[in-house]
């Protein structure tokens, strides 16, 4: 072999080899661009996919605190229809009781002994009783027996029983009415059998 052959065949190998080397790095490249090209599209998946679960999970525990407060609001309102029915029940015989001892002779002498007292408490000074229409001739009677002096007025508000006295000099007001023990009474019955709701 000649030498012009022989440089020709080096020259060839190099030009080759250097073809080889230069296939290997574009070989290395294209794959080193694929993973990174299929972990950027993972990790753009993974990102897409996260936010979809925490979207789902926010919507899911939204749906979630919804039913729970339905269902809270749903059991309050039993509870307090329940209790209003229990309330009706236990003041209605209350109420009837009262209008039964309206009725009777003790009912009498509970509103002369009441209304002198309370004419001692509350004072000298202009006095006001306010009283139910059908008790004004009862205490229009005691303010004559006793010879008091007091205005008497019927009450804009039912009192079932009893009476309210003001007096308008002091600017004292004390209520003796059947419906405002009723009301406190009705009161403490909630706090203490723990019929509040919350």
């Amino acid at each position: 072999m000649n030498r012009t052959e022989e440089k020709l065949n080096k020259f060839s190998y190099m030009v080759m080899k250097e073809a080889d080397a230069r296939k290997k790095e574009l070989l290395s490249q294209a794959e080193n661009d694929r993973i990174k090209t299929i972990a950027e599209k993972e990790i753009m998946f993974l990102k897409k996919a996260y936010n979809q679960i925490h979207e789902s999970l926010a919507r899911i525990e939204k749906e979630h605190n919804e039913e729970v407060s339905k269902a809270i609001l749903e059991s309050k309102q039993t509870l307090f229809n329940n209790r209003e029915k229990i309330l009706h029940q236990v003041f209605s015989n209350v109420r009837g009781k009262l209008e039964d001892f309206k009725r009777k002779d003790e009912y009498r002498s509970y509103m002369i002994k009441t209304i002198l007292l309370s004419l001692e408490q509350i004072g000298k000074g202009e006095i006001l009783i306010y009283a139910d229409s059908d008790d004004i001739p009862l205490i229009e009677e005691i303010r004559a027996k006793a010879g008091t002096r007091f205005e008497l007025f019927e009450s804009e508000e039912q009192l079932i029983g009893g009476f309210v006295i003001c007096n308008k000099t002091k600017g004292l007001m004390y209520n003796y009415s059947f419906i405002n023990g009723l009301k406190q009474e009705r009161d403490l019955f909630l706090e203490n059998y723990g019929l509040s709701i919350d």
